[in-house]
């Protein structure tokens, strides 16, 4: 791949990398300087370059986003959602956010009923009860790391207790391997999407023996035509399995995350979201944009094209960032402050198009419930003292690896 623009003047961070043609998502100078790199982007420079694992682009102007995302004819997701990911024979896969239609649309079709608006709301009192019972592991002690005792483990709780319906002594495992396939050292992402993949094999296969439940997993034993119209694989089934585990578990931590960090440290904020719960939806929906954990997923042109004035060969790889599409000053008024009252049309945060995140709903309904029993059970929650919080980025995903807060000890109970 050949950078044939003329280089922009170069982003001043405090770290001193130039992320317009020097761009990597696994750098510590990303992560140091998120936020500023971000708007920079936006803002200066709406096609950065990087020369890491053979070359890509990042996306960062909201419309350009979008347009990408939409337009799946000449930005396919076929070539991995990740830089490097394209030339993988035997790996892993994410099906269907590693599709494209028509294929991608049937799965999306017969998938979609099942993570809707009101099959989620029906899901509501069991993701109550994790929350509870997470909450009840540290509201006596006056303090906690909020990733480790609560963030961390919810998304897992919630796909394994309340959409699957699996013994939750199989979370640590499948949780640990699926962090480590996501977020973990590049050099040891591929033998943990292998014991993701083979505990979920295990998995359809012991309820291939067992009567119908009426759930999502029914669907994907039944699979769907594949590109040529014939019945998928199993291989197809397992991948798309391991897509709805990955964004159950491996997307929604930083939200909760941040969203305890926001109340702890803007207590104004905090106050009027206990006293008025018409405030939740929209502050939720402001608090996805903002602390949204998919920084970008990749695509890869089909042919010679544009994006932003900057000339792309067919072959070559983008990145699409989201987040940095989130904070487009176009779009969104002083896009780097949460604003509770922010009214949002659409999120970027979920992506557009026909891979638009199937799993928004749970995502919402997670948050609000947290908020309600954070604000409930936890009056006066601040950071501890001393306390800084510790993030990382991981390729695709921003993460929230350590939040020490402080409370008044509350007694168990519902």
């Amino acid at each position: 791949m050949t950078d044939t623009r003329e280089a922009p003047t170069a982003t001043t961070t405090t770290t001193g990398r130039d992320h317009f043609t020097d761009f990597d998502l696994d750098s510590p100078e990303f992560t140091a300087d998120y936020e500023q790199v971000l708007g920079d982007l936006v803002q200066k420079c709406p096609v950065a370059h990087s020369d890491v694992a053979g070359g890509y682009w990042v996306v960062s102007r909201y419309d350009d986003v979008r347009d990408c995302a939409q337009d799946w004819q000449t930005f396919s997701s076929e070539g991995g959602f990740e830089p490097g990911r394209g030339g993988e024979e035997g790996g892993a896969k994410l099906y269907p956010v590693e599709l494209d239609p028509p294929y991608q649309t049937r799965w999306r079709t017969a998938l979609g009923p099942h993570f809707g608006p009101r099959a989620v709301r029906s899901r509501s009192d069991s993701i109550r009860e994790q929350v509870t019972a997470l909450i009840d592991g540290f509201v006596e002690s006056g303090e906690t790391d909020i990733v480790e005792s609560f963030a961390a483990h919810l998304p897992g709780r919630v796909f394994f207790a309340t959409f699957l319906g699996v013994p939750l002594s199989d979370l640590p495992f499948i949780q640990t391997a699926t962090d480590n396939a996501m977020r973990g050292p590049m050099e040891g992402r591929g033998e943990a999407w292998g014991q993701v993949a083979g505990y979920l094999d295990g998995y359809l296969r012991m309820r291939q023996d067992e009567p119908p439940r009426g759930d999502f997993v029914d669907v994907v034993l039944a699979g769907v035509e594949d590109h040529d119209g014939n019945p998928c694989s199993w291989e197809h089934k397992l991948y798309v399995m391991i897509d709805l585990l990955a964004g159950g578990i491996g997307t929604t931590t930083y939200l909760l995350a941040g969203m305890v960090q926001h109340l702890a440290t803007h207590p104004e904020d905090r106050a009027r979201l206990a006293a008025d719960p018409t405030l939740w939806p929209g502050a939720v929906e402001e608090l996805i944009r903002y602390y949204g954990s998919i920084v970008a997923l990749g695509r890869t042109a089909t042919k010679d094209t544009e994006v932003a004035g900057q000339p792309i060969a067919k072959g070559d790889f983008l990145m699409l960032s989201f987040a940095a599409a989130c904070r487009d000053p176009r779009v969104f008024d002083d896009p780097h402050t949460v604003d509770i009252d922010r009214k949002i049309a659409v999120n970027p945060a979920f992506s557009f198009g026909p891979h638009r995140c199937i799993g928004s709903h749970i995502a919402r309904l997670e948050a609000t419930i947290s908020l309600e029993e954070v604000l409930r059970r936890l009056p006066d929650l601040r950071l501890a003292e001393g306390s800084t919080p510790v993030y990382s980025n991981s390729t695709i995903t921003r993460n929230l690896d350590s939040l020490r807060i402080a409370f008044t000890p509350q007694p168990l109970g519902p």
